[in-house]
């Protein structure tokens, strides 16, 4: 039986047009469009454990085309952005012992000026939601999302022209075996 390679080399996923490589824990795969990536529990003090949480903030999103207006509610921070995916990839690691599989999502963000978002009551969508950060290094955070007792664990890794990958590699090549 052959496997695919289990370590992540961001360098299979960045480019020019990409700044956010997100890494997902999920279970086993449904079927090739759906992916569960809701963590138990368990899986979220074993985080809370062994990493330092850095913060914790609430926010609320409201969607609309491609853009996204996010406030911070607890110091009234906001921004615009939108987030382009550009690639996915799900990775199994059922071979290995008590190991998650991985999702990875491969992004371009842009921001934008607040005034960009339009006021309008034909809003998409609407998401409120806390995030825990734990802060790895200036470029990766471990990111623990709840939205509506909906937990999700993923590897962020935020990618600027300059940066050494092999030691972003060897750091997040880590973090995925902290289950």
């Amino acid at each position: 039986m052959s496997y695919q390679k289990t370590n992540i080399d961001l360098n299979d996923y960045i480019n020019d047009n990409i700044n956010l490589v997100e890494i997902f824990f999920c279970q086993k795969q449904i079927n090739p469009n759906i992916i569960n990536v809701m963590i138990d529990e368990d899986f979220e003090n074993k985080v809370d454990e062994r990493y330092k949480k850095s913060r914790e903030e609430k926010y609320k999103s409201y969607f609309m085309k491609d853009k996204i207006y996010t406030y911070e509610l607890s110091n009234d921070n906001q921004y615009v952005t939108s987030k382009i995916k550009k690639q996915s990839k799900y990775i199994d690691r059922s071979h290995i012992p008590n190991s998650s599989n991985l999702y990875i999502i491969v992004s371009k963000i842009e921001k934008y000026p607040q005034y960009s978002f339009p006021c309008t009551n034909n809003i998409d969508n609407i998401s409120k939601y806390s995030i825990k950060e734990y802060k790895i290094s200036n470029r990766i955070s471990l990111i623990l999302r709840n939205d509506d007792n909906i937990k999700t664990l993923s590897i962020e890794y935020r990618h600027s022209l300059n940066v050494e990958i092999d030691k972003m590699n060897e750091i997040i090549n880590k973090l995925v075996k902290i289950n």
